[in-house]
């Protein structure tokens, strides 16, 4: 009796969820859906009456889990592919404890991860069936909330922690003979304070290559609300992230990614709120969007913030801000650079900007605090911005960077390139015997322009070329100071360019 009934309900499910196989049959038996984004499989996964967060498949896509919201908690139901047809979603065998959501296969299909409350557990495959649950270990679970898993082809586990914010960055965790090591916070280019609007980033699905991530995040380049933005690997450097575009990304919520294990896919949920029982729908689409955007324009970043910045009336202000100050993925050779006040208007007329050295020399007239933004922008026009302050105190007959600095430097020359005069600064930590001297290219001694023991402080020579009858091209100074106190010795060499 057992038997027939057994067979019956097979039968009837078989009729239930029959179709007649096409293409990419495996997916419930869809008509793929090209660049268009549209509903997966509606009346039979996405249903009116339900919020489906996530959609996955094991890696030989026979068998599916869903992830939905129903009756004020969450729960996954589990299908597979049966002699061509699609069992009825039912609870997975694994479901033990409340609010179990977010599954993930792994690439191996040996595992399955989810999250619980605020834990992610792992099953393990067995004889064709799942293990119980078990709690991941720390360092990867922790007192606070834990979730969105997905993992790699070795095993490396990425997923969103609010151990650090109540929004959450996204970490990885390498797995290292059968165990989770120490937990790392990926690249701040994607888990970073945007725009004073969401701290981080979360919802990530990695790659099994691990070659790009996919994640939520609020940032001024969406399109509303929550969207979905994508950043690529590059030797290591996670690139600038890009917003996946309006055709998946809209006003709405768009969070739960998932490619597909053929590559062919991408799905995501889209509901109205974050309530588990304000209806959500799956949605997919072609996920030929991944390689397309890989390709086009990077969006420069900053990458160090410019430190504020001090001197005092009737001293040379000399300051080159360093090369690693903006990133462009596509290469900062890109990058052209322009300052102006951040109201808007030029820089005063004692203060002069050199794009090409990313220099600002000047000396300044009156005591005051200048708010200044430095812009870089690429061959696209795409730019990145980053605000300093430069505070000009009243000179007092004594120094005021005297007590200051900190530090033995050599500045960059300005301008440069120049014909025949430029200006080389430079600081002091303490007393010292000083010289400047110029070489050739090829290491030959021109001439020293100084030789002398100077004190502690900022320094500035005029530099006139005119009278070494040499011939344009690159030259070297070098600044030697030995320290009279302690005889310790300071050398720092920079490059200048003489146009006649």
């Amino acid at each position: 009796m057992r038997l027939l009934t057994t067979l019956f309900l097979l039968l009837s499910l078989n009729t239930a969820f029959s179709f007649t196989p096409i293409p990419d049959s495996l997916y419930w038996g869809q008509t793929p859906p090209g660049d268009s984004v549209k509903m997966f499989a509606p009346g039979i996964i996405s249903l009116t009456n339900r919020r489906e967060t996530k959609l996955v498949f094991s890696p030989n896509g026979m068998e599916c889990l869903i992830g939905i919201g129903l009756n004020g908690t969450y729960t996954i139901l589990y299908s597979n592919h049966y002699s061509g047809f699609w069992t009825s979603p039912v609870p997975a065998s694994f479901i033990a404890n409340p609010r179990q959501q977010e599954p993930f296969f792994s690439p191996d299909s040996l595992h399955i991860f989810f999250t619980s409350l605020s834990d992610i557990y792992e099953c393990t495959r067995e004889n064709q069936t799942w293990s119980a649950p078990v709690k991941l270990p720390s360092p990867v679970n922790t007192s606070s909330y834990e979730f969105h898993p997905t993992v790699t082809l070795d095993g490396t586990l990425y997923f969103c922690s609010m151990r650090e914010n109540a929004s959450g960055y996204i970490y990885r965790s390498r797995l290292i003979n059968g165990s989770y090591s120490a937990v790392e916070k990926i690249s701040s280019v994607i888990n970073k304070h945007i725009d004073g609007q969401i701290d981080g980033a979360y919802d990530p699905f990695i790659s099994p290559d691990e070659s790009y991530i996919i994640f939520t995040s609020i940032r001024s380049s969406g399109y509303g609300q929550e969207d979905q933005y994508i950043s690529y690997n590059r030797n290591g450097k996670w690139t600038n992230p890009k917003n996946i575009g309006p055709l998946i990304n809209t006003n709405a919520i768009e969070y739960g990614s998932y490619v597909s294990p053929d590559g062919k896919y991408y799905f995501f949920s889209r509901p109205a709120g974050w309530d588990p029982d304000i209806p959500a729908d799956i949605y997919w689409v072609s996920a030929g969007f991944i390689e397309r955007l890989r390709h086009t324009n990077f969006v420069p970043y900053l990458n160090n913030q410019i430190p504020n910045q001090s001197d005092s009336v009737g001293k040379l202000y000399n300051y080159t801000f360093p090369d690693s100050t903006f990133f462009d993925d596509d290469g900062n050779n890109t990058l052209r650079y322009s300052a102006k006040l951040s109201n808007g208007n030029p820089l005063p007329s004692w203060l002069s900007f050199d794009s090409l050295t990313r220099t600002f020399i000047g000396t300044p007239s009156a005591a005051g605090t200048l708010t200044i933004t430095v812009t870089a922008a690429d061959t696209a026009n795409a730019h990145a911005a980053c605000t300093f302050q430069l505070d000009i105190l009243q000179h007092t007959g004594i120094n005021p960077n005297e007590g200051q600095i900190n530090e033995y430097k050599l500045f960059q020359n300005y301008p440069n390139p120049f014909n025949p005069n430029t200006v080389i600064s430079y600081s002091l930590l303490k007393n010292s015997n000083v010289s400047i001297k110029i070489y050739d290219v090829l290491g030959k001694e021109i001439a020293t322009f100084v030789n002398s023991i100077q004190k502690s402080g900022q320094h500035n020579i005029n530099l006139n070329m005119s009278n070494l009858n040499l011939s344009s091209g690159i030259y070297l100074y070098t600044l030697i100071a030995n320290e009279l106190s302690t005889n310790r010795t300071f050398k720092e060499t920079k490059i200048m360019n003489y146009l006649k």
